[in-house]
């Protein structure tokens, strides 16, 4: 029985209703996996509540994680678009505002004390569990948890995610997949809590964060002048960067686990639905992780990585088209020498495995075209030759390269390892070598950082019987921190060279 003006379940849901709201989104990701059709459809998502009276929202951040086209739902059944203001991702908490209020004013919930609550204590979670709209469940504070560390699966990815809560209180009042983001009220009608996860399969394990915590982040924020607030605005900023980059890079390694069903799909002579079927969803985790990293560009159009990521996105999946255009942008926007040398090389590579020495030579002649200075084009031209085995124009093309940058050290090595390796020309290759270190001494003031070059002049004076200069060569190897097989291969075959001299 209600004792002390407290409220029963019927009391608690028809003072608090107007004020909670279920969080929904628009989605086009809906594929079938036969027909290669999307379906528009708009899904319930999680739950909230309205604490301001011009619409702010209280929820959970995973609710709202990685979600474009928000909608909130109110008692009424009016659908409003709504935009994410702020999050603390660490918390698992954000703040939504309604976009086309038109004036409206909202009912607000009113918050508790969490410091207060005591286990025992009567609760109701309030909240949409599988769809199903201003659900009430009833229980107990069964604990009180001080920095508890859960895992639970994000609603977006399935991927299991981690956090350390400040606080957490555990409730027996049932919730599920739905309920989050909603409000855990006490028997005053206030909010103690936001009802965050549960541990399903594990019995009535159910649990809210503290509402106290929330009021911090919430307070920390000027809510009246959100639009004015430049803080405010870079955290939003800042907190949709990463969440985004986060998506991007999850969806990035399920493309990379699936593409092997998307090459064996276009090979295969004979159906395999299991092999259709994972093609399919290959496909749209790399039209998700595309769109993620496209958010990302947009909110922070010089954040190198991004454009890094989404490169190694197309080369690995061999979207060369798509790898051209995006070289091409970054190669007008950036200036920094070696991020462009980073990424042209990643294309090459990608050219290379591939085998598709024909298309690359295009790509490169085209950029040549476009500027006649981009010394990287002409390296990464130089470097397929030299995979194509075609010697003399690879020759050619590092001369080239040299004439035009004296100080370009990586031509003076490709040269020395042709002539080492393919011609027995020893004298030429030494001479090149040399260059290289030169170069390196007077740029840097020390010896070169280049395995190549002192493996190579090392093998060099081992042949000549210059064992003081073949010694120098390997103790300068060996300082060089390499962590490729084929690097520790040049170390050991130059140790043993070098052995075999006092025979």
């Amino acid at each position: 029985m209600p004792k002390n003006g407290d409220l029963n379940a019927e009391q608690i849901i028809e003072m608090n209703k107007p004020a909670l709201i279920s969080i929904w989104y628009h989605t086009d990701n809906y594929y079938s996996y036969y027909s290669y059709t999307s379906t528009d459809t708009t899904l319930l998502n999680g739950s909230g509540f309205i604490i301001d009276e011009d619409g702010i929202i209280g929820t959970n951040f995973h609710v709202v994680d990685g979600i474009d086209s928000l909608l909130v739902k109110t008692s009424d059944g009016t659908f409003y678009d709504a935009e994410l203001v702020i999050v603390d991702e660490k918390n698992d908490m954000a703040l939504l505002r309604i976009k086309n209020a038109n004036g409206t004013k909202f009912h607000t919930v009113k918050f508790g004390n969490s410091d207060n609550v005591k286990v025992g204590q009567d609760v109701f979670a309030i909240g949409s569990p599988f769809g199903y709209e201003y659900t009430i469940s009833q229980g107990i504070i069964a604990g009180i948890r001080e920095d508890e560390k859960v895992s639970f699966t994000d609603p977006v990815t399935y991927e299991p995610i981690e956090k350390k809560f400040q606080k957490v209180i555990q409730i027996t009042a049932a919730i599920s997949p739905g309920n989050s983001g909603g409000a855990l009220f006490n028997t005053k009608g206030d909010v103690i809590g936001i009802t965050t996860y549960t541990y399903a399969g594990y019995g009535n394990l159910n649990f809210a964060i503290a509402v106290n915590t929330f009021n911090n982040f919430k307070n920390s924020i000027d809510i009246a002048n959100l639009d004015k607030n430049e803080d405010a605005i870079k955290k939003r900023a800042e907190s949709l960067y990463f969440t985004n980059l986060r998506l991007a890079n999850t969806y990035k390694e399920q493309v990379t686990y699936n593409w092997f069903y998307t090459k064996q799909r276009d090979t295969m002579k004979v159906i395999d639905t299991f092999v259709v079927k994972q093609d399919s969803i290959a496909r749209i985790n790399f039209n998700k992780a595309e769109t993620f990293y496209n958010k990302c560009i947009t909110l922070q159009p010089d954040s190198f990585i991004v454009y890094q990521e989404l490169m190694d996105l197309y080369v690995y999946t061999e979207n060369f088209t798509h790898a051209e255009t995006l070289y091409t942008s970054i190669k007008e926007k950036f200036q920094e020498d070696s991020l462009l040398s980073l990424l042209s090389s990643s294309l090459a590579s990608a050219y290379s495995t591939s085998k598709e020495y024909g298309k690359a030579l295009q790509f490169y002649d085209k950029m040549i075209k476009k500027d006649t200075s981009d010394i990287y084009s002409y390296y990464q031209r130089a470097n397929i030759y030299e995979k194509m085995e075609k010697y003399d124009k690879a020759i050619k093309e590092y001369e080239s390269i040299i004439k035009r940058d004296p100080a370009y050290t990586q031509a003076y090595v490709q040269l020395g390892s042709i002539y080492y390796e393919k011609f027995k020309d020893y004298r030429k290759a030494r001479k090149y070598l040399e260059m290289a270190n030169d170069r390196e001494f007077d740029a840097y003031g020390s010896s070169a950082y280049n395995v190549d070059i002192h493996f190579y002049l090392g093998m060099i004076a081992v042949r000549e019987g210059r064992k003081l200069d073949a010694l120098l060569s390997y103790m300068e190897l060996k300082n060089i921190y390499t962590y490729t097989p084929e690097d520790n291969q040049k170390k050991l075959k130059l140790y043993k060279a070098l052995k075999k001299l006092d025979l």
